[in-house]
């Protein structure tokens, strides 16, 4: 062994203890998320915000963790560095016992759930994730004093790794085969093997006088654009490009789940593929063409945005499924978040001495999306506008790109300028095609057509639409939206107010069932989750109570201003129950008996998977009268849901009945399943199960579709997936 060769030998085994610090460190900081996000997700009513909001808590911390590193490394002589940090480690090991959040935490009803899940995640992991977040950044800076010449972002590439790892096998390795309890105490293993780790890496940066270094085995990349001292511009480049692609990340998941389901999977996908850029931009500079990108990216958006419009204008349809619509918002998000990474690294400072400065506004940046989508936009926007903002801002970036790539200064501009123009076309196309601010009206030579409410908070978007039609007054008639999904409607003609209408005929799962009870029991205690505009009030006599839940202030408020549903209900007994239904059954005296449940608590066509679970039907099967009915709307427009309330049905012991009901727009009647559990024997002789027919081009019926999906796994609390019942046609 030569002597130069003996002396890189230290050196070597110190990258390796980095790099394993590294991996284990982000490995078990996004594994806390997924774990803590499911725990949580039923205690607020199953809504995508909750998501959202646990983002924005991990993100300000990492944004804390970096700034903590930032004034350690400024701040703090190199050889008490270790000192601190260690005191640091040592109290969030203690405290790594707690991640489990306590069931005291969960909400009762009335209690802002954003505050709310704030303080639990701060008390449960808050010091742990804090004292993971620092070490990215802290260990990186280590090592680029120890080791001249070597890239030290390499190890940031491993960290996003790490953290990919994570996220890609808690969902396919441990959420199947752990239940909650033992998910967070291997995490809270994995904890202390990171702060052994650390500590070893504490120790050998305080023994080290100095470090030896290291020649890198990839020579290290000259920086294209950087000078030894960063300027302004440089740096609000770092708050800037992470912003935007915080913003594109969140705002593409919150898009998608609202109208799909609020799935941890699907939050895990979308933040992989974020992560996903990071790894591949921040390896080598070789993955990034800056060009081609930009061009990809906004031919993307033009696509995502135009996807209805462009084939109509072409004189063809195209039908999108949720595998279509679903994959066409990932590609984007990829795309956007891979020219935004791929321009913070060319931005990137060459000094080792800003290391910690450049992350420390790349998470400030990072954590300034999710600021404006939990807290602004939330409380200010009365629909999703970040997502069209995050496409527009995208558009920006790209066109700049181009304009750089192909006008550089001493070149002709007339390229420049062509690419410029395409721009602000297609951001004004975006803008039409996404119509934020809903100003393309839908009115027709027979009506006008006006939004006249509409409203967003934490747990979704309402919104209520007026129709006039000029020749027949009569057909006036008002709306309820939750999302863009129709959620009752009601006719303003005093004649016709009364009707039941949209799913909620007396052809319906609901409407029959609630007719039928009606005939076999002269007073009725009824719950009705979820409340839309309220069309189910209409079914109550004098004789009945009903019990009327919803997670949503402002659809009570909606249903009370803009409907009169409830005000007209006959029931000598009606309740609002303000709070997610799960923990208010939860809450419900043992006497307290319901002989019609009806499960309608969807937003949009996201689906609350907590009310689906096994444990929850336990619940409504502990609240049923003998003989009573569980009535599940399971209209979708991307799931199969049947498969799912079956094996619901099938561990409770209850017998069940399938009803499809067919469109007929005549009477205002669109297409609805139910699905009825129940022993009734009278009910079950009398009303067979009715599936969706299949008709020819002629309209005939030529067969029927068969709902069942055998073998489909039971929907816990611990395990569920909307992957095995898609809809592909």
């Amino acid at each position: 062994m030569s002597e130069d060769s003996a002396g890189l030998q230290p050196a070597r085994g110190l990258l390796v203890l980095f790099a394993l610090t590294v991996l284990v460190s982000a490995f078990l900081l996004f594994q806390v998320q997924p774990l803590i996000s499911k725990i949580i997700l039923p205690w607020f009513g199953g809504s995508p915000s909750v998501w959202t909001t646990a983002m924005l808590f991990f993100q300000c911390t990492l944004c804390a963790g970096y700034f903590y590193a930032h004034l350690l490394a400024r701040r703090v002589r190199p050889e008490r560095q270790a000192w601190v940090h260690g005191a640091l480690l040592a109290m969030a090991a203690a405290l790594s016992f707690f991640v489990v959040p306590d069931a005291t935490f969960k909400p009762t009803g009335d209690e802002d759930p954003v505050s709310r899940i704030l303080l639990l995640l701060a008390v449960s992991v808050g010091l742990p994730y804090f004292c993971l977040a620092t070490t990215g950044p802290l260990i990186q800076y280590w090592f680029a004093r120890s080791s001249p010449g070597a890239s030290a972002f390499r190890l940031y590439a491993l960290s996003n790794a790490g953290s990919f790892l994570a996220l890609l096998s808690f969902p396919y390795l441990f959420e199947p085969h752990f239940e909650i309890g033992q998910l967070g105490a291997l995490w809270t293993a994995g904890f202390w093997l990171f702060a052994v780790l650390c500590g070893a890496v504490v120790w050998r940066v305080r023994a080290a006088k100095p470090l030896v270094a290291m020649r890198s085995a990839t020579p290290s990349v000259p920086s294209v654009t950087l000078s030894a001292v960063p300027g302004l511009g440089q740096r609000a480049s770092w708050l800037a490009l992470p912003a935007l692609a915080s913003l594109a990340f969140i705002a593409t998941t919150d898009h998608v789940s609202h109208d799909v389901a609020p799935e941890p999977r699907l939050w895990i996908a979308t933040l992989s593929l974020y992560l996903l850029t990071f790894i591949v931009c921040f390896d080598h500079p070789r993955w990034y063409r800056r060009g081609p990108a930009a061009a990809v990216t906004l031919l993307a958006i033009a696509l995502l945005s135009g996807r209805h419009d462009i084939p109509e204008w072409l004189g063809f349809e195209v039908s999108y499924g949720l595998t279509e619509t679903r994959w066409a918002h990932f590609a984007t998000l990829f795309l956007i978040c891979f020219v935004c990474h791929g321009e913070l690294y060319r931005r990137r400072p060459d000094n080792p001495r800003f290391i910690t400065e450049f992350y420390l506004l790349m998470s400030v940046g990072g954590a300034c999306g999710g600021l404006f989508v939990a807290l602004i936009a939330t409380h200010f926007f009365a629909d999703y506008y970040e997502w069209s903002l995050a496409l527009v801002g995208a558009i920006g970036l790209g066109s700049a790109i181009l304009w750089e790539v192909f006008a550089p200064p001493g070149r002709s501009t007339a390229t420049g300028l062509l690419a410029a123009t395409a721009a602000v076309v297609l951001a004004g196309l975006v803008i039409y095609w996404e119509d934020p601010l809903g100003l393309r009206r839908d009115d027709e030579p027979e009506y006008r057509s006006q939004r006249v409410h509409q409203a967003r908070n934490f747990y979704g978007t309402v919104s209520v639409i007026e129709r006039r039609y000029r020749a027949h007054p009569a057909d006036d008639r008002r709306t309820f939206y939750s999302g863009q999904i129709i959620h009752g409607m009601q006719f303003l003609d005093p004649a016709r107010k009364r009707l039941g209408v949209t799913y909620y005929s007396p052809g319906s799962g609901a409407g029959e069932t609630l007719t039928y009870a009606m005939e076999k029991r002269a007073g009725l205690r009824v719950a009705i989750v979820g409340l839309g505009a309220g069309t189910l009030a209409n079914y109550a006599r004098e004789t009945d109570r009903y019990d009327f839940f919803d997670i949503n202030p402002e659809v009570f408020r909606v249903a009370d201003r803009w409907f009169d549903n409830l005000a007209a209900c006959r029931a000598r007994e009606k309740r609002n129950v303000l709070g997610d239904a799960r923990l208010k059954f939860e809450g419900l005296p043992a006497d307290v008996r319901y002989d019609v449940i009806v499960l309608d608590a969807f937003s949009g066509d996201s689906v609350p998977v907590h009310l689906l679970t096994r444990e929850a039907f336990a619940l409504y099967r502990q609240h049923l009268a003998p003989g009573g009915f569980i009535v599940v709307h399971i209209t979708n427009s991307y799931l199969n849901l049947f498969p799912v309330v079956r094996r619901q049905a099938e561990a409770l012991g209850l017998a069940w009945r399938h009803k499809y009901q067919t469109e007929d727009m005549d009477h205002q009647i669109r297409r609805n399943h139910y699905f009825v559990m129940t022993e009734d024997r009278d009910y079950l002789a009398r009303y067979p199960s009715v599936r969706r027919p299949i008709f020819d081009d002629q309209d005939r019926v030529i067969g029927e579709v068969d709902p069942d999906i055998p073998g489909f796994p039971l929907w816990t609390d611990s395990f569920s997936s909307v992957n095995a019942i898609e809809l592909k046609d």
